[in-house]
């Protein structure tokens, strides 16, 4: 698939996305949510030979679309068809977390009802210090400074039962070095979205400087080219 990540159909993608299709493309990822369009995105799906399904309206132009190979939307709706009547949205959260290829550890504790004070920390929009794992996170910026950098090529929807979990370092380890291998620049884009997001922002000042002036000058250089 290498020809393929050169590809402008390919380019044309938000860097997040590529980062996250290139996982499910690649067999590191069983599936994903994403955001697609009816042209290059489309084009690429049939392609890879992935299914998907329409998350949103299909009267979007960006429509967020699950993806992933057909036989496992397959088994998603038949774990759905298969839950009890009295099934609440942690059993849907679960299997979904399965479907999108996440360690069985964080899909629970992600799964887990909410408490009230992780009520108002949503209401305080802290949506992370709801989890185990954002907690964790922002106790060691405050404290350190700094965390293990594995986690900036988290996907957005990826949330690790704690830092110290083995199995979220083995799998994050994993799509860190396929992405950094065939698609530096949604490797680039992943990092960045990870380090623009709250605590995280507070240990890459400096990197998020630099990078917002860069983004601006290659704005400005492309508005300039296409008044040309």
């Amino acid at each position: 698939m290498s020809n393929l990540y050169q590809s402008e159909d390919w380019k044309s993608l938000d860097g997040v996305c590529r980062a996250q299709l290139l996982l499910v493309i690649e067999g590191l990822k069983r599936g994903t949510v994403i955001r697609g369009n009816w042209t290059s995105f489309m084009d690429i799906l049939e392609k890879t030979g992935l299914g998907h399904e329409l998350e949103t309206g299909k009267y979007l132009l960006d429509p967020m679309v699950v993806v992933a190979r057909q036989k496992d939307l397959q088994e998603q709706h038949r774990r759905f068809l298969a839950l009890p009547d009295n099934a609440n949205s942690n059993d849907f959260d679960k299997i979904e977390g399965w479907l999108l290829g996440y360690p069985k550890c964080c899909t629970e504790e992600y799964a887990k009802d909410i408490t009230p004070e992780q009520v108002l920390a949503i209401q305080n929009g802290q949506i992370k210090l709801c989890y185990t794992f954002g907690r964790e996170l922002d106790a060691q910026i405050r404290t350190y400074g700094s965390y293990p950098e594995i986690f900036d090529y988290r996907p957005p929807s990826f949330t690790p039962c704690k830092m110290t979990c083995p199995q979220a370092t083995k799998i994050l380890s994993s799509w860190k070095q396929a992405i950094d291998t065939l698609d530096p620049e949604a490797s680039n884009e992943l990092v960045y979205y990870n380090r623009m997001d709250l605590p995280e922002r507070l240990v890459h000042r400096e990197y998020l400087l630099q990078e917002n002036q860069k983004r601006n000058f290659e704005y400005k250089l492309e508005v300039l080219r296409r008044s040309v």
